[in-house]
């Protein structure tokens, strides 16, 4: 591999690449190098975990300047057991968001089908095999791995799951054994079965390190904790559900690293349109959808585009997901009366741009979100509704007044996820995809932007001037992003006999 440049000269180098490229401002770049002087973390490191940057782009910046990525793999870590790695002469150089970098000094097509198994969803890049660096690899390998046999069943546990990409882990109870789950792509997926008494141990120290109460098993708890996976903080969401077979854990995997949503990624088709609805000064923005539909991911995706060192944004959520630099974020807690409304109305004080509500929930937070969007500031939040017009219709059953709505209302997103067909088996199932023929997920929505009054007041009246969710599917469907089998299993009876109203999808090549 070859050696890094001294930090000083390739944080000059970094620097200015990312400048050209138009990747951050100076002003961006500017605080993370104040940050820099009071942490000293790398200044790539910085951006990224700041959400400035995508670990992609930061990889992509390292190769043009002839750097090694400083990546987990990198320094030694992972997946790939010690004696494939010998058996191939295999070397993991690296690791984005979508890509796994290595570089082998034997056949690449069986070094590429080991990495795709064991790097799910991701796409196998080749560099340059440097032998000198192999034994090296190698022992970092066997140090890491050694180390892992030894650590914690519930580390063990997710750092499988992140690897797999996936959102959940479900821990199901059963009479003699106990079945473990990972969500990816949407789809829960058996991982593991295990012995009913090892399942108990590992419930205990979830429930433990989540701060929960070891000895209530007929309540519903919930908590949180973080690990480290690879050098990178993970945070875990925990939920337990009692269950006449024993407790069921549920826990949220809250990746801020390898998440990080863009705008322009996430697959809405009207993107141009949404920004223009959020860049205006003051107003109500909606982003709708079911749960599990992406509503979060695109209202962060919304603020990580918005300029947090010149605009106080706030945020209020239950609880809080993706920690944003430069905002104030707030979580909802019951427990001292700490809710969405108490917390908007102590925003109003605080001299804010931007106010993000996480969901709007009953009537006195409607009201507390109007009357924000109605003294100049910048609202966004989500509601659970289906369409353009049921998200008016939601407003209006929530008390909001007709006038405040046509007055206020500067957009709505609607939003469904749906998966895409694996690039690399173009659907038929290989090692990179599990044998799904999926691989990732992508947004379908409809958008509407309001101008003036009188669009919202046709709008509620029936009147729609932008495509459907579902025309959005179908038009996706058309292009080869997905299959018709995917929109059967997302919209249900709504897309039977879709393939006799549309031509059948190109492959993508």
């Amino acid at each position: 591999m070859p050696v890094l440049k001294p930090s000083a000269a390739f944080r000059e180098e970094l620097a200015g690449y990312l400048l050209r490229k138009g990747l951050v401002t100076r002003g961006i770049l500017d605080a993370a190098m104040a940050e820099q002087r009071v942490t000293g973390e790398s200044l790539g490191a910085i951006l990224v975990r700041n959400g400035f940057l995508a670990r992609a782009d930061l990889d992509e910046a390292k190769i043009s300047h002839e750097t090694a990525l400083e990546t987990p793999e990198a320094m030694g870590g992972t997946p790939i057991p010690l004696p494939l790695l010998e058996r191939h002469a295999i070397i993991v150089t690296g690791l984005s968001d979508d890509a796994v970098h290595v570089a082998t000094l034997h056949d690449e097509s069986v070094a590429g089908r080991v990495a795709a198994r064991y790097y799910p969803g991701r796409t196998v890049r080749f560099s340059s095999f440097v032998p000198d660096q192999f034994d090296e690899f190698l022992d970092r390998v066997r140090r890491a791995q050694s180390g892992l046999e030894d650590s914690d069943p519930v580390e063990q546990l997710v750092s499988r799951a992140v690897e797999a990409g996936a959102s959940d882990i479900h821990i199901l109870p059963r009479r003699k054994t106990c079945s473990i789950f990972l969500r990816v792509d949407g789809i829960r997926r058996l991982m593991d079965e295990t012995a009913a008494a090892t399942a108990a141990t590992i419930v205990a120290r979830i429930k433990d390190r989540s701060g929960m109460d070891l000895a209530e098993r007929r309540l519903p708890q919930e908590g949180r904790f973080e690990v480290e996976h690879r050098g990178r903080p993970v945070d875990l969401r925990v939920t337990t559900v009692p269950s006449v077979d024993g407790e069921i854990i549920v826990m949220r995997i809250l990746d801020v690293e390898r998440v990080q949503p863009n705008l322009d990624r996430l697959g809405i088709s009207h993107v141009g349109d949404w920004r223009r609805a959020v860049d205006r000064r003051h107003g109500l923005c909606l982003v709708c959808g079911p749960t599990g539909s992406g509503k979060s991911t695109t209202l962060t995706a919304t603020v990580r585009e918005m300029d947090r060192l010149g605009r106080a944004i706030y945020s209020i959520e239950d609880p809080v997901e993706y920690r944003m630099a430069y905002t104030g974020q707030v979580n909802v807690n019951p427990a001292v009366k700490l809710d969405f409304a108490r917390v908007v109305r102590t925003f109003m004080r605080a001299d804010p741009d931007v106010i993000v509500l996480g969901e709007v929930r009953d009537e006195e937070t409607a009201q507390i979100a109007v009357r924000a969007a109605d003294t100049g500031h910048m609202v966004l939040t989500t509601l659970h509704t289906g369409s353009v017009n049921g998200a008016i219709d939601r407003l209006r059953h929530l008390g909001v007044p007709a006038h405040d709505i046509k007055s206020l209302l500067r957009g709505v997103l609607v939003q469904s996820l749906v998966r895409t067909i694996c690039r690399a088996c173009h659907g038929a199932g290989c090692a990179a995809c599990g044998n799904a023929g999926y691989a990732g997920r992508t947004a379908v929505s409809e958008c509407a932007v309001f101008d003036e009054p009188a669009a919202v007041i046709a709008a509620a009246k029936g009147a729609r001037k932008w495509r459907s969710l579902y025309e959005d599917a179908v038009a996706k469907f058309h292009a080869g992003v997905t299959t018709a089998a995917e929109l059967r299993r997302v919209f249900g009876s709504e897309a039977k006999g879709v393939e006799q109203r549309m031509p059948a999808p190109r492959p993508k090549k």
